[in-house]
């Protein structure tokens, strides 16, 4: 009897066990998780990325940014923003690949590390036109459109922050140049 009732509450500890690690592990994928599109948050993207391009990786990094989300939440209310980011998560999630890294900044600013290089630009153009083609009931006929500007590790730079530096001075030179579009650095513009 005495065995029985060891081997049950053995039982139940490793039970115990196995659902705290079950639980710890999810709160964890919780933490690194923007809530609202269920990409990866700022401090997570960073993190990765940071970890890709320590491996001496070649890739390219892009910032992404909704043209006009500012009219979207004053015309058609944040709920349709929301949903408006919600959309594009999903889509960018599914345009990049398993190996790439997709994440949310802040507001409508996304980040995206593509892991193959060589597909890049075709990557981009496709995506443009997709967003382009995005339907939302709540927007009605609103076009949206996103601007990108990119840069290459390690050619534009080998960590995060420098990256950033050089794909943020792109996107601005994309915001010049009208909606829909994107922009690769060139360090000699910087």
């Amino acid at each position: 009897m005495a065995t029985f009732l060891g081997l049950i509450v053995l039982s139940l500890m490793m039970y115990l066990a196995h659902s705290s690690s079950r639980e710890n592990k999810y709160l964890i994928h919780l933490s690194e998780i923007d809530p609202l599109i269920s990409v990866f948050n700022k401090e997570t993207t960073q993190k990765l990325i940071d970890q890709k391009l320590n491996n001496k990786e070649h890739c390219c990094f892009l910032i992404l940014d909704v043209d006009a989300f500012k009219s979207v939440n004053d015309n058609y209310g944040h709920a349709a923003g929301d949903k408006v980011l919600e959309n594009l998560g999903l889509l960018f999630k599914n345009h990049f690949g398993q190996s790439d890294i997709v994440g949310r900044i802040g507001g409508d600013e996304f980040i995206i590390l593509i892991q193959d290089e060589n597909i890049a630009e075709s990557r981009i153009q496709s995506l443009l036109q997709k967003v382009n083609e995005l339907k939302i009931e709540e927007l009605k006929d609103f076009k949206l459109s996103i601007r990108i500007g990119i840069a290459f590790a390690p050619k534009d730079g080998t960590t995060f922050m420098e990256l950033y530096r050089h794909v943020d001075q792109a996107l601005y030179q994309t915001k010049r140049t009208g909606k829909n579009n994107y922009k690769i650095c060139k360090n000699d513009e910087i």
